[in-house]
């Protein structure tokens, strides 16, 4: 069973339905199938204190992707500290919605095996990212 869900969002996502289809659609054209991908929208004290527990990082961040990805069956869940995608977003001088996209689309493509360690690894991302965020785009 195939099943995406999006929880926590405060902000008005409306590309919500078309970045599942999507997101569905990124994983079938890797060789993968999403069983369970669960992203958690939280404040950034609640993503610190994950940052901090888990990883053993003691900085703010705004994405965090637990992956249980087994035999190509995608299973994680994702946790995006939301006041730090707004700041991205301003930053980036990208919309809320786009910086979600890119966002759930980095924490797909993590449970694909993409890295983002290294330039090469981040520029692949980047492109990636870039490529759902108009794909999601060109169909709403």
């Amino acid at each position: 069973m195939k099943k995406i869900k999006i929880n926590g969002v405060k902000q008005d996502l409306k590309l919500k339905k078309e970045a599942i289809k999507q997101l569905l659609f990124l994983a079938k054209s890797e060789g993968f199938e999403i069983d369970r991908l669960i992203y958690y929208f939280v404040d950034k004290d609640k993503m610190y204190s994950l940052n901090n527990e888990y990883l053993n990082h003691k900085t703010d961040t705004d994405i965090i992707t637990f992956d249980y990805t087994e035999l190509k069956k995608i299973k994680a869940e994702v946790y995006i500290s939301e006041s730090l995608m707004i700041e991205n977003a301003k930053r980036n001088s990208q919309s809320i919605e786009n910086e979600a996209l890119r966002l759930f689309s980095h924490a797909l493509l993590h449970c694909m095996g993409y890295g983002d360690k290294t330039k090469l690894e981040k520029s692949i991302m980047r492109k990636k990212e870039e490529e759902f965020i108009f794909a999601v785009s060109r169909e709403t």
